[in-house]
């Protein structure tokens, strides 16, 4: 067997399994919604929330800034829930 084979099949399993170990991680999280606000919370931290944004008429990210207030990551628009 030739070493360059060697080393370059166990490149190829450690390249594999990065990859495939961090899938198997993002599919673990848990995604949290909030029936009450129809909110859908993206992490367990709560700092990133999915809502309706009304300047860019598409469901994008925001971010917590203070209880029940939202920012829009795109468009920096203010989402006030209380």
């Amino acid at each position: 067997m030739n070493w360059m084979s060697f080393f370059s099949g166990i490149m190829t399993v450690f390249i594999t399994y990065a990859i495939f170990s961090r899938v198997l991680e993002d599919e673990q999280e848990k995604i949290v919604v909030d029936d009450e606000a129809g909110v859908v919370i993206n992490d367990l931290s709560g700092r990133y929330v999915t809502l309706s944004c009304q300047t860019c008429r598409k469901l994008k990210k925001h971010r917590e800034l203070e209880t029940n207030l939202y920012q829009c990551t795109r468009c920096k628009r203010h989402v006030d829930l209380r």
